[in-house]
C-alpha cells in the first residue's frame, strides 16, 4: 500500500467542500497507481470547480512533483503549492473508511 496525502484549502469561500478559510487534509492508502488516478482526477476537478488550493501533495512521503513521480500526470499538478506553515483544520483518513474510499473513486464529477 502507498500512502497518499494532500490538503485542500478554501481561501475565498467558493465551493462547499471545504469551509471558507479552512484547510482540510485527506490521507489515502492506495494499493497501486491505477487506484491513484481516479483520486488525482477528482482532485483536479475540485481545484478547478471549487477553486480550492492544492497544498502538500505527497505519495509515500515524497512530493508528487518530485522527478521520481514524473510519470504521474494530472491537470492540477502544476497548481500544487508546498507549505511548511499550513496546518489542516481537519484530517480525513480515508484508509480507515474503505466505504468512503470506494465512494470517492466512483464519484467521477461529484
Amino acid at each position: 500500500m502507498m500512502r497518499f496525502s494532500y490538503i485542500l484549502q478554501n481561501k475565498d469561500g467558493r465551493g462547499r467542500r471545504v469551509p471558507r478559510g479552512q484547510a482540510w487534509q485527506w490521507v489515502h492508502a492506495v494499493p497501486d497507481l491505477d487506484q491513484l488516478m481516479p483520486i488525482l482526477d477528482w482532485l483536479s476537478k475540485r481545484v478547478q470547480v471549487d477553486q480550492l488550493e492544492l497544498i502538500n501533495v505527497y505519495l509515500d512521503h515524497v512530493a508528487i512533483t518530485d522527478p521520481q513521480h514524473a510519470a504521474l500526470v494530472f491537470e492540477a499538478k502544476s497548481k500544487i503549492r508546498y507549505s511548511k506553515i499550513t496546518t489542516p483544520h481537519r484530517v480525513i483518513n480515508m484508509f480507515e473508511r474503505p466505504d468512503l474510499e470506494n465512494t470517492l473513486q466512483h464519484m467521477g464529477t461529484a
